[in-house]
């Protein structure tokens, strides 16, 4: 059972560190989930195929490489299916979900491998391969996501383009790591493995970081107090990687339960900027309707959760990282003393903690 236990662990944990990643939240945990029971039925589907094609190529060819090719094709049919939905606003959203879809099917397969083991080296199949297979299978599944959702509002070809060459990543990754692993040469082989399969992570990562740099620039175009953000908001948001730093004033003078709640409003934020642009982006007039309507919903829920936090606080946020040319010392001043200008050497978050403390 302990060896059980290690072989759905590992994986979920790097899954869970994946998903901590994705600072806005893009990506729904109901389609992680979506994405997870996919990739259940993927294994039992790529179980049945390499059940037949080992028939006719043998089971050296099939581990080598038509194994690696089946597998990814079936492990990605459901990111197919979810780029063209709004679920799906970039890739890292992609990168995400494949490495669920990854994970998933890795952990079926880590317990077919420990049925087959012996009681003697049951824990040694789950560290070894929760640590290398597992984390190739979520890698290489990623990376087909990535391709999908860096290409996805491409026209025309650009699209089968994308799938192609997420494909060509993902079986090239599970091929090498394929024939490393059928090389059989002990601990050398483990090692390679072990490498290919942090490699692997390391790379989705990287992808990850790629595209919340790029999520950022989407969202200093589309925050704009048009949309009813102010620049203030906009500049926090831009921060989201330094939140719990940057919401330490809100927690010592509202509260934790007022940062939870900033923290999600501004999660709410940068969840409608990178809507707006994928609506922008999107040669799909079905998905760009649907993309307004949430952005609509976003911004309702956002209205709501403001009026929550109330005006005292959401001042300290919009002051956190004041943008050059807002007048925001002015506003507060008008928010804690609209009668009188404060007197001479006494501070302006010295009158607004006299505020606070009066209530």
């Amino acid at each position: 059972m302990f060896a059980i236990a290690i072989a759905i662990a590992i994986p979920l944990l790097f899954l869970a560190l994946v998903r901590w990643l994705d600072l806005y939240a893009s990506g729904s945990f109901r389609t992680i989930v979506l994405c997870l029971a996919w990739g259940m039925v993927a294994f039992y589907l790529a179980l049945q195929v390499n059940t037949f094609v080992v028939r006719f190529v043998g089971y050296g060819l099939l581990l080598t490489l038509a194994a690696p090719i089946i597998e990814e094709i079936l492990k990605s049919l459901a990111l197919i299916y979810l780029v063209r939905r709004s679920d799906f606003t970039y890739f890292v959203d992609g990168a995400i979900y494949g490495f669920a879809a990854g994970t998933a099917f890795a952990l079926l397969e880590n317990l077919l491998y420990l049925h087959r083991a012996g009681a003697d080296t049951g824990l040694l199949v789950a560290l070894s391969r929760g640590f290398s297979t597992s984390l190739m299978h979520g890698s290489a599944t990623a990376l087909v996501g990535v391709a999908l959702g860096r290409l996805r509002f491409s026209r025309g070809p650009g699209r089968a383009a994308s799938l192609l060459l997420g494909w060509a990543a993902a079986m090239t990754l599970h091929i090498s790591f394929n024939n490393v692993v059928n090389a059989q040469q002990g601990l050398l082989t483990l090692g390679l493995a072990i490498v290919l399969g942090l490699g692997g992570v390391g790379l989705t990562v990287a992808f990850i970081f790629w595209g919340l740099a790029e999520e950022r620039r989407w969202l200093r175009e589309t925050l704009t107090p048009a949309t009813g953000v102010s620049a203030g908001e906009a500049a926090v948001v831009q921060q989201m990687a330094d939140l719990d730093t940057l919401l330490a004033p809100v927690v010592e003078h509202f509260g934790a339960a007022k940062r939870q709640q900033v923290a999600k409003f501004l999660q709410l934020q940068a969840q409608m900027g990178l809507k707006r642009k994928a609506q922008a982006l999107t040669p799909d007039p079905a998905l760009a309707a649907t993309l307004a309507g949430q952005v609509a919903d976003l911004r309702r829920e956002m209205d709501a959760l403001r009026r929550d936090v109330g005006v005292y606080c959401m001042a300290y946020v919009r002051s956190i990282l004041p943008p050059a040319g807002e007048p925001l010392w002015e506003r507060l001043a008008q928010a804690t003393d609209a009668t009188a200008p404060a007197p001479a050497g006494r501070s302006l978050w010295g009158a607004l903690d006299e505020r606070l403390e009066d209530k």
